[in-house]
């Protein structure tokens, strides 16, 4: 990682937060957003991005969406439009920013003059992956009356579901960590990221140190992230099967390499910027449901 506890330059950088989707990326968001100002924060979308674990019957079915995507992509740029962004930006209203989020790969955000500095946070992978289908659940249920869903594998319980994505592994995106900072579903390009490009990566779990580590570079005034997106479908629910639970594991082998890799560097930085081992159990709690 490219940590260093100087303060920024907001004249010559701009903070990128690589938002992986349900990483508990919501509270950090939140409390730099409040700090930096909504003004001159950008919440960015990189089409199709949000949707990398998006779940494929078939591989026809996959190369058929990657191909719309790219489609509405070129279409929006021809257009004079960015499928990055909700709205038009002004290449003057672009330069007042200072902070970019979204679910975008590292690089892939919008830029302006300023050099990008990357934040990011991973997330165990099988809890996440959990995460994940939980959230579809507390989605559904606000549905309204009578609406249909496309995707009943969403409807399955746990063991059932992994049992379907296990089947279309090849041609479904479930290294997705991987995929938003190293740019494959791999290991190696990501870890090559983190040391190389990222200023600071941190596992979820000890997302309150890394504000700590972000309070003198950004002079932050709290360093306790808010709760966001606490489901409800997880809530009571049994854990899945030692069965379903090694498939997961083996679907998500290279995010937990690079889960390892990140919460080993990242610890070994908090004990050289504080002088303190791992924080105690009550600042570590998860900010994701």
């Amino acid at each position: 990682m490219l940590y260093k506890s100087a303060p920024f330059d907001f004249t010559r950088q701009a903070l990128v937060f690589v938002h992986i989707p349900k990483t508990g990326g919501n509270s950090l968001a939140d409390t730099l957003f409040d700090h930096l100002g909504h003004e001159k924060c950008l919440l960015c979308m990189m089409m199709g991005m949000d949707k990398v674990g998006k779940i494929q019957p078939s591989r026809v079915r996959k190369v058929a969406w990657t191909a719309r995507q790219a489609i509405r992509k070129a279409a929006m740029w021809a257009r004079g439009g960015d499928p990055r962004l909700a709205k038009f930006y002004s290449k003057a209203e672009l330069e007042q920013m200072v902070f970019f989020e979204g679910h975008f790969a590292l690089g892939e955000e919008p830029r302006n003059s300023r050099k990008p500095v990357y934040i990011t946070l991973v997330r165990d992978p099988v809890d996440r992956f959990l995460s994940n289908y939980y959230m579809a659940h507390d989605q559904r249920a606000r549905w309204s009356e009578g609406k249909q869903d496309r995707h009943p594998f969403w409807t399955y319980d746990i063991d059932r579901f992994v049992d379907y994505v296990y089947a279309r592994r090849k041609w479904n995106d479930t290294n997705m960590q991987c995929r938003f900072i190293g740019g494959a579903n791999r290991f190696e390009p990501a870890r090559r990221a983190v040391d190389d490009r990222v200023f600071l990566a941190a596992p979820t779990d000890r997302l309150d140190d890394c504000l700590e580590l972000l309070q003198p570079v950004l002079g932050l005034q709290s360093t306790v992230a808010p709760q966001w997106n606490v489901g409800q479908a997880r809530q009571g629910r049994a854990p899945p099967s030692p069965e379903t639970r090694a498939k997961i594991q083996e679907m998500t082998s290279e995010d937990q390499l690079l889960y390892d890799y990140v919460s080993r560097v990242f610890d070994d930085l908090y004990r050289e910027v504080t002088g303190s081992g791992a924080a105690p159990e009550a600042r570590r709690g998860a900010r994701a449901s």
